[in-house]
Formats: structure tokens, sequence, C-alpha cells
């Protein structure tokens, strides 16, 4: 099923009929005016980031997206460098990000920005196609490392991880082998919503603040 888009009241023509066409898309989109303020939002990005589209259309983007590098840095701020207008035939690279969700989660996000044509950026700025990714190579041979070179082992089975039910460790389990979140949904047969949900109860129960810290949990006790 096609993923429905949510439009800021007052954008009309053209603008419209593209945005509801890039939001017809399984990736969270979302898309930017020139003051930097949601102006569209579909199912998808209601799905992976957890906010209704009435909560997220009209805020500043970067009170949603709250995106920082790989190094905890800020990417993205009320001064934006991708806003900046330039030519028509502008390329912005895809980026891996650090995002949150609604409820605070911590995701792994793989962003691609769309701009559109310029004769339209008076009304939108960019356009984000946001999806989840699993953790970098280079961040899982980090985590390895650091716990002296131990590899999971059967996670169901560690008295450590007693407060998680079956299913949140068959996800935690997943996680350690580097998934994200649609590759653990196609795994267990469970919808990517549920598998959010999963995740931030064992995020709760572990007492941990990201999905990093919940693979280094499991991967200290195993």
């Amino acid at each position: 099923m096609a993923s429905v888009t949510a439009i800021e009241p007052g954008i009309e023509g053209s603008l419209v009929a593209l945005l509801d066409v890039m939001g017809r898309t399984a990736d969270a989109m979302v898309a930017i005016g020139p003051d930097l303020r949601v102006i569209a939002w579909n199912d998808a990005a209601t799905d992976l980031l957890g906010y209704a589209p009435n909560e997220a259309l009209g805020r500043p983007c970067h009170e949603i997206l709250c995106w920082r590098d790989r190094c905890g840095d800020s990417v993205c701020e009320g001064v934006c460098p991708a806003s900046e207008i330039g030519g028509d035939d502008e390329v912005i690279g895809t980026k891996e990000v650090l995002g949150k969700s609604a409820s605070g989660a911590t995701l792994w996000l793989s962003a691609s920005t769309i701009v559109p044509p310029i004769e339209m950026r008076d009304e939108c700025r960019l356009v984000h196609l946001i999806r989840e990714v699993s953790f970098p190579p280079e961040l899982e041979r980090l985590v390895v490392e650091r716990l002296g070179g131990r590899l999971p082992a059967t996670v169901g089975a560690n008295e450590h991880l007693a407060v998680l039910t079956p299913r949140e460790r068959d996800v935690l389990g997943l996680l350690t082998e580097g998934l994200d979140g649609s590759a653990i949904a196609e795994q267990l047969y469970l919808s990517p919503a549920t598998v959010r949900n999963h995740i931030q109860h064992i995020l709760t129960k572990l007492g941990v603040h990201s999905r990093v810290e919940a693979v280094a949990f499991a991967l200290r006790r195993t």
C-alpha cells in the first residue's frame, strides 16, 4: 500500500503533486520549506520517527530530526548548511546519521536529500528520504574490539537478560548480528512498528539509551 502524505495547508499546484509522488515510498519522506519548517510528512515518517503528521507539520525540522554524526556532533541545527540556495543542478550526498524517535530512542539512519527544481524552492527547499540502517561495519568492529574481541553467544540463555521477554531476546540477538529494524521485522514476521516497540522496551529494561549500548550490554554478558 502506498504511503499517504500529509502536506502543510497553503501549498498548491505542481509542488503538491510532486510531494505526493515522492511520499509514495517505503522510506520516510520529510519535506522542508525555506524557513526550515516541515511542510510534508508521509506515513512512513510516522512509522519510523513516531510523530503524527499534526505533530510534525509546521515545526522546525531540527526539532524533529535532531541529527548527529557518529562523533555525536550535531548536523541538524537551526542554521542548516544544506538549506542554502544553490544552482539548478545542486546535488546533496546521502548521509548516515544518528537520529531520535519521538519516544527518545536512538536510530541509525541513512538520509538521501533531494533538491526540488529551482522554481519550487521558494516553497520547498529540501526533501529528505530516510530509512533505518544496520550498524556501520566500523562501529561493529569498534564495539567488538572494545569488548575484547568477544562475539555474541546465545542471548536468550543469558541470566543478565532475564528481564527481557523471549521475543525481546530474539530482537536483541538479531541486533547484535547487525540487522536493522526492517530486516528484523522480516526475519521474525513482525511489523516494523512492532520491532521498534520491542527495541524501545529493551532499552528501557536494560537501562541503556541506544541500540549500540544495548548491543554492547549483550556482548559484555556473552
